[in-house]
């Protein structure tokens, strides 16, 4: 996936004249931008585009929302899902020399869903780590488009839904953010962030001021799983992801994932795959090219 984040910025947008039938989902425009004028500002309300629905995701710098009466800044490793028209406005604040983004506006019934689901959900800013396939999923959109590869209108609106598909994935265990205490947020926000170093849930537990029985306690209500477990789906999602694309030794991955014994690494990956790391680069009989754990 990094190689494609360093293709040429470029705004693609997408128009038939066919009459296209049975699509749910549709892209309307996919992008990346390295924007550091301040002169870039969008209003929602005050926009061509209606019934837009977009993604936009922070690769690097900052930026800023304005929305239900508060602003937001989006910093690197964060995103928004913003429908037009709609009463927000996003820019780049005066105190940010740069915002550098990735972006896909979808058209249809399948976004407008989607978007308005993860909105009552997690609410219009949300925390996703580089690494994850729904920011793999956006990424692989714009390649397919700077390189002419979206052959043709039922072909992008196939990629399209991929996306809304791994959005539902993605947010599934997430409780409703009026449910979601600020802590847990916090939390998953450290634990996305600093997967690669070692670190206890006691360390997360002093971060976000708690105590550990009482971040535990609260961790499963929110999540559904402990934040141990939580930690250890993470960092063997990033391991299986790098067993998979690089020719790291097991050795490198254990420390990249923040497993500073790699015998406990091969132990913990053995108890949740099912398998040694070496024995799941090797096999050629995976029925799987990704491994979600859930």
């Amino acid at each position: 996936m990094y190689h494609s984040l360093n293709l040429p910025n470029e705004t693609i947008g997408f128009r038939t004249h066919e009459k296209v039938i049975g699509t749910l989902v549709d892209i309307h425009v996919v992008g990346k931008q390295y924007v550091h004028s301040h002169d870039y500002y969008w209003d929602g309300m005050k926009r061509n585009d209606k019934n837009t629905f977009i993604f936009q995701y922070t690769l690097s710098g900052e930026g800023a929302v304005f929305i239900e009466g508060k602003t937001h800044k989006v910093q690197q490793g964060q995103g928004f899902m913003l429908e037009v028209p709609g009463e927000h406005i996003y820019y780049l604040p005066s105190h940010s020399h740069h915002w550098e983004f990735i972006f896909l506006t979808l058209r249809g019934q399948a976004a407008a869903d989607c978007w308005r689901y993860v909105n009552r959900k997690v609410g219009p800013i949300i925390n996703i780590p580089i690494e994850s396939a729904l920011i793999e999923q956006v990424v692989n959109v714009y390649e397919l488009a700077f390189k002419k590869n979206l052959i043709d209108h039922y072909f992008a609106s196939s990629k399209a839904y991929q996306f809304v598909m791994e959005c539902y994935r993605y947010f599934k265990s997430f409780k409703a953010k009026e449910q979601m205490p600020d802590t847990i947020t916090q939390a998953i926000n450290f634990i996305n962030k600093n997967y690669k170093a070692s670190f206890s849930v006691q360390d997360v537990a002093t971060n976000i001021n708690l105590s550990k029985y009482y971040f535990i306690k609260l961790f499963k209500e929110s999540m559904n799983m402990t934040p141990g477990q939580y930690i250890t789906k993470v960092r063997l999602e990033q391991a299986i992801n790098l067993l998979s694309h690089t020719e790291l030794t097991v050795k490198e991955i254990a420390m990249q994932v923040g497993y500073g014994d790699d015998n406990y690494f091969n132990k913990a990956f053995r108890k949740v795959v099912g398998t040694s790391p070496g024995e799941f680069r090797r096999s050629k009989h995976l029925p799987f090219d990704r491994l979600i754990i859930q």
